[in-house]
């Protein structure tokens, strides 16, 4: 059974500003609870746990993070995130993201011959992907895995991504494709026997 993986950002979906603006919005949806970050304080945390794989989960390492940088407790800013993800606010974010229908069309071919892989850097938990996801007009059951903060341990490029990927659905590199963007983070892959599929 061949195992097909595709990255969301710049492979089935085009980026229209959603950067940018998650970060406008995250920071007003904070600042009326009262909370006052930069978005420099958020990237640092995205780059430790990108930088410094370490045990826990994505999402416990991020919390941790933020909660050594702030007086907040890592379950207040965990609670905090997840309120903003069910905002107004991160669904006005719909807007910023258009579907690549060519790679759509590609996603739904391989389903009918193996197992599909939302293969996104695991820097969100499952329900902004989950939304994220309904943007462009998917959902959750489309896929075999979803690589989310919650259940992952590693970031793209580390190659262990991709082996923790394997691990959790029984199979070995050497069964896979990769359908990505990014040479860098989605051609990492390689490393571990996958095959790269550059999506342009």
């Amino acid at each position: 059974m061949k195992v097909f993986l595709f990255d969301y950002d710049g492979t089935l979906a085009k980026d229209n500003g959603f950067a940018e603006k998650y970060f406008k919005h995250l920071i007003s949806f904070f600042k009326e609870k009262g909370v006052l970050v930069s978005p420099n304080l958020i990237l640092d945390c995205v780059e430790e746990i990108t930088r410094k794989p370490d045990g826990p989960t994505n999402l416990e390492r991020y919390m941790k993070c933020l909660e050594s940088k702030t007086k907040r407790k890592a379950e207040e800013w965990k609670d905090l995130f997840m309120d903003f993800y069910r905002s107004d606010l991160f669904d006005a974010l719909r807007n910023t993201v258009r579907p690549l229908r060519k790679t759509l069309d590609l996603l739904s071919e391989k389903k009918k011959g193996g197992k599909i892989v939302l293969a996104t850097n695991p820097v969100f938990p499952r329900i902004a992907i989950t939304k994220r996801l309904n943007w462009i007009g998917l959902s959750e059951e489309d896929f075999h895995l979803i690589t989310d903060m919650e259940s992952f341990h590693f970031c793209k490029p580390d190659p262990r991504y991709y082996l923790e990927i394997c691990e959790k659905i029984g199979v070995l590199p050497e069964d896979c494709v990769m359908y990505g963007d990014d040479e860098v983070n989605d051609g990492a892959c390689k490393k571990t026997g996958m095959k790269f599929i550059k999506v342009r």
